[in-house]
């Protein structure tokens, strides 16, 4: 019962300190640096995205034409 007590009053402190930081805590002063710190994330996720898009697509198409040459090269060789 006591420990119940120690836990809310220490989740209780945790969310004051929390909720009374100073505005100034290290992230961005304005809406344009803010706006411009989200967009270099989504551009450097994008770009990452696409990049693996067309490695899979690529590796894809590899596996694909190798399979299909296999393929004809073994209809050609042995259905004469």
């Amino acid at each position: 019962m006591f420990q119940n007590h120690i836990y809310a009053f220490l989740l209780l402190t945790l969310c004051s300190c929390t909720w009374n930081q100073q505005p100034d805590s290290g992230g961005p002063s304005t809406r344009e640096e803010a706006v411009g710190i989200v967009s270099t994330i989504h551009s450097g996720v994008r770009d990452t995205e696409r990049g693996f898009y067309n490695l899979l697509y690529g590796l894809r198409d590899g596996v694909d034409s190798f399979v299909y040459d296999a393929q004809k090269d073994y209809y050609q060789d042995y259905q004469k």
